[in-house]
């Protein structure tokens, strides 16, 4: 859009990915007469530098979930849109430095599968296995 219009129902300043999530789903819902400003070219600020890493456990119900819906929509926003996301899911590996944080990973890993969640608690042997270089 070259030209900005006089008035919208919402206008959004910051086309970050807070800012692009408000558009999108505004737009989900069936909202025409939405306005996303951005300073520069979308993303370009604090969401460009971000490691960009989703993960789908968190510490309460609520969070969890709504990481497990963002986790779903990254992986069907390509195929909707046919724009490249660059989204991969690889997982990942946390290292528990001592027998606490080695505790909290079991429970952890319990809770995740409360919630369908793939998660396993390996040895330092497998790890070995997995990435030689830890």
């Amino acid at each position: 859009m070259t030209e900005l219009p006089q008035q919208a129902q919402v206008v959004i300043i910051g086309g970050g990915v807070i800012g692009c999530s408000v558009a999108y789903h505004l737009t989900q819902i069936g909202w025409t007469d939405v306005v996303l400003l951005e300073r520069k070219k979308l993303t370009s600020g604090t969401t460009w530098h971000a490691a960009g890493l989703v993960g789908q456990l968190r510490a309460t119900y609520n969070l969890t979930r709504l990481a497990q819906y963002t986790t779903e929509l990254y992986a069907s926003l390509e195929q909707e849109t046919g724009q490249s996301t660059g989204f991969r899911q690889n997982g990942s590996l946390a290292i528990a430095s001592d027998k606490e944080r080695f505790e909290e990973f079991v429970r952890g890993a319990s809770m995740a599968s409360c919630f369908g969640l793939e998660a396993q608690v390996v040895s330092p042997a497998e790890v070995r296995d997995l990435h030689p270089l830890v």
